[in-house]
């Protein structure tokens, strides 16, 4: 006589209301995000210097058409473009020196290895130490500015400013409590393939949605992108006295996120201006996205260091603190609907027995399967609805459908890439790799007019 050994039970209810509860506190920024801030107009006679850092490392391909689109930016202000050329082995240090010859608002600076090739980090913090000592020894190129009337623009090699981004922007700072301000992001291939315009999807709706109604909290998160930040902000948070390198912390593999944390754990608000934006190059090939967002949410799981220091800087609000420390948390998400999903699947094969009493409040049928169809679906709706209306380049109403389950699939990337971050921290291995280019449409070269000094 032989028995049958009876499946495993495997209870997911509670994981399933944890799922619930992020799929509602999503909905909740939504319904935030629909109420716009008004967005500040100057009050200043006299905007603050705005200096553009470009850290290029390698960036033949798409340094020209930067430098020739910031060389015609429209701001009532003044502004500098300082390039930070990081011991690259192609022309890009010529590209920029031929711009530099021509412009004077435009400088080069040139990092050689062994110092070079550290990380965006090192990078940046070489340009704070920068400017640091070019407005205590009176630089002409200052333009005699103190320390808190000028504000550092982060915008990568392939970063395309809109003409008025500067005049935009400019007002946040109007008020002295604000740190730095991040506008949105684009992706300016979208239409190359649709790999690229699954990243405008997820740009897009993350500027739209999260971003807006972060900004009622208070809890806007920086991008490497597109990130305007106070020089008197990032002297409050320089660890370079105590022994440390400066406000970016050396390793931070998102050191865009980690500045953002150090603000406001510093007492700094951190604003987002959905009224302009920045437009960068997506990747068309999934090898280097993998790459890319391996060191993303590598970088992400690093800022968990920061949980216990949000929970006791008890000069910034509850709502903010409670905000960031959720979004550190979150990251976690693809792992739980995966796992969720990988219980369930063995359910229906008949390996393992589910419980799952999530929902039991709704009568059992059509109404508990329309209830869980309608909170799966929930974050896609919300998501492909922000991009429709927001996006430069919206889908046809009959391809919306299609275009939902393909950035569903493409979301689930996210779990190989959550897998491959907490392997390499298992490891060890801790490297700032470089995402690379493709070469950008020649622009047309214009002879620019050097600054009044």
């Amino acid at each position: 006589m032989t028995s049958t050994a009876a499946p495993m039970t495997i209870d997911i209810t509670i994981v399933s209301w944890v799922i619930g509860a992020i799929v509602m506190y999503y909905g909740l920024l939504f319904l935030a995000s629909l109420v716009r801030p008004r967005q500040p107009r100057s009050r200043s006679a006299a905007p603050p210097l705005m200096v553009l850092l470009i850290p290029a490392r390698n960036e033949e391909l798409v340094l020209e058409g930067t430098l020739s689109a910031m060389s015609r930016l429209r701001y009532s202000g003044d502004y500098r473009v300082l390039v930070v050329d990081d011991a690259s082995e192609d022309a890009t240090g010529e590209i920029a020196a031929r711009w530099a010859a021509t412009d004077a608002r435009i400088r080069l600076s040139r990092r050689v290895l062994p110092e070079a090739a550290q990380g965006k980090s090192e990078v940046l913090n070489h340009c704070y130490r920068l400017l640091e000592r070019w407005i205590a020894e009176g630089d002409p190129w200052m333009g005699g500015r103190r320390r808190d009337e000028v504000v550092l623009v982060i915008v990568d090699a392939d970063g395309r400013l809109e003409k008025d981004a500067l005049e935009k922007v400019a007002p946040f700072f109007d008020d002295a409590r604000v740190g730095s301000v991040q506008i949105g992001v684009r992706i300016a291939n979208a239409r190359d393939n649709l790999l690229a315009r699954m990243q405008d999807i997820e740009f897009v709706g993350f500027s739209c949605l999260v971003q807006i109604a972060r900004d009622w909290i208070g809890s806007s998160g920086l991008g490497g992108n597109g990130q305007f930040t106070r020089l008197a902000a990032l002297a409050s948070i320089d660890r370079g006295a105590a022994g440390g390198d400066g406000p970016w912390s050396r390793g931070a593999l998102t050191e865009d996120l980690d500045l953002g944390l150090w603000l406001v754990r510093a007492g700094w608000r951190t604003r987002f201006c959905y009224a302009t934006f920045v437009a960068q190059q997506g990747l068309t090939e999934w090898k280097p996205l993998i790459r890319q967002r391996t060191r993303w949410i590598q970088g992400h799981y690093q800022c968990w260091r920061h949980i216990g220091g949000l929970a006791a800087a008890g000069r910034v609000r509850l709502a903010t603190r409670f905000d960031l420390i959720l979004y550190l948390v979150l990251v976690v998400t693809v792992l739980l609907v995966s796992a969720t999903m990988g219980v369930a699947l063995l359910g229906a094969v008949g390996v393992v027995d589910v419980v799952n009493d999530f929902l039991v409040f709704v009568p059992y049928g059509i109404p508990r399967r329309l209830a869980s169809v309608a909170l799966s679906l929930l974050p896609v709706v919300v998501f492909m609805g922000t991009y429709q209306v927001n996006s430069r380049h919206p889908f046809r109403w009959w391809e919306v459908p299609a275009a939902g389950v393909a950035f569903t699939a493409y979301s689930y990337a996210w779990l190989w890439v959550s897998l491959k971050a907490i392997v390499n921290i298992a490891r060890g291995r801790n490297t700032w790799v470089k995402t690379p280019r493709v070469a950008a449409a020649p622009p047309q070269r214009e002879v620019a007019v050097p600054a009044r000094r």
